[in-house]
């Protein structure tokens, strides 16, 4: 059987970003394949006889997320000897940006970590969406404490995608979603009316929008910008260093800061691979992973002033909402958690407001 060459799988990476639509219908298997087949194909060595390990994310090179990847591989490498090899794709670039997809991947083990958004594990575990209801973190004090915790709340829904095989060995903390777009300064639920704003495939994010009276539409992330620069979307909502990194003040004028939801990232593995390590790689995983945290923590932390200002300075508008004006978007979603009361079952939920508000400052 011939050999796959990595120039050959750099050239379909390199095609796939550049023309994501033509390539997703069928580009998923086959660089699944592709990836497999260079594992298979290749000869053992005496250096090391350890699966490389394969994580991804679908942020940008800049992106925090891809920096705590990156120090995943790296650590994960150095602290074995280099007897674990990792190797991380970043941008999407395995499949054209779309999350759920690379969800998939992970949990069929062509790749063995993923770092994804708990708003796209919603589709399989639907209480995950419980991190992002509408106003429900005070700060981001309170949202570092809540994935330092033990919480019982996220064990729980660990354990439930347990089931499918996969398996959270870290959650990380994330910027409050902000809003942008290219129509006009938002400072009240009218200014939103109509609006189309881009939102992730989790019925959450739809209700959300909906309640505060605009038009949501679904759409992978791989197609924001383009989306933004034909004016398919009048604006999406996302953190500081997302809208920075995505270059997305280049398509919108306006941006506002009402901290009205967030999403956790969370360090994904295949549940069949974790299994199959030795006790010893486990904990010298997890304990990277556990280290992690505190680094994005602190990623987070520092770029979310620095990159306002650098978002103002390419130019865009940026309104922070008084509490008087968040306390009617506030207001606004009220059914959007009698909603979700129901779906995630009232004992559920209020436990979580019980663990949310016993947590102390770290």
């Amino acid at each position: 059987m011939p050999m796959v060459h990595s120039d050959d799988l750099n050239f379909l990476r390199l095609f796939q970003l550049r023309h994501p639509h033509a390539l997703y219908g069928g580009m998923l298997l086959i660089i699944s394949f592709l990836l497999i087949l260079m594992q298979a194909c290749s000869p053992p060595t005496t250096e090391s006889k350890e699966k490389e390990i394969r994580i991804s994310v679908v942020n940008a090179p800049s992106d925090i997320v891809t920096i705590g990847a990156n120090y995943i591989g790296n650590e994960i490498s150095e602290r074995s000897n280099s007897t674990m090899k990792t190797r991380v794709f970043h941008s999407g670039v395995l499949s054209g940006g779309k999350g759920e997809a690379e969800i998939e991947m992970c949990q069929q083990g062509t790749i063995e970590m993923h770092i994804t958004s708990t708003a796209y594990l919603a589709n399989l575990v639907p209480r995950t969406s419980i991190v992002s209801l509408p106003f429900l973190f005070r700060d981001i004090d309170q949202v570092t404490a809540l994935v330092k915790s033990q919480s019982r709340i996220l064990t729980t829904i660990n354990e439930e995608l347990n089931t499918k095989n996969l398996h959270i060995l870290a959650w990380w903390p994330r910027g409050f979603r902000q809003l942008t777009n290219s129509k006009l300064p938002v400072q009240s639920i009218d200014d939103l009316r109509g609006l189309k704003l881009r939102v992730m495939n989790n019925p959450l994010y739809t209700d959300n929008m909906r309640a505060m009276l605009a038009n949501p539409v679904p759409m992978a992330w791989g197609e924001v910008y383009n989306g933004l620069q034909l004016k398919t979307i009048d604006g999406q909502e996302n953190a500081e260093d997302v809208i920075y990194n995505s270059r997305l003040y280049e398509a919108q004028k306006f941006m506002t800061i009402w901290d009205y939801s967030i999403d956790l990232e969370v360090v994904l593995v295949n549940l069949k691979w974790w299994s199959s390590l030795r006790q010893d790689q486990q904990d010298m995983i997890s304990a990277i992973a556990r280290e992690s945290v505190s680094l994005e923590e602190e990623l987070l932390r520092k770029n979310t002033i620095l990159l306002r200002k650098k978002i103002a300075d390419e130019g865009m508008a940026i309104h922070y909402l008084t509490p008087g004006e968040k306390a009617v978007f506030r207001e606004a979603v009220t059914p959007v958690w009698s909603k979700y009361e129901t779906i995630f079952g009232k004992s559920f939920l209020d436990s979580f407001i019980i663990e949310l508000e016993e947590l102390k400052p770290l």
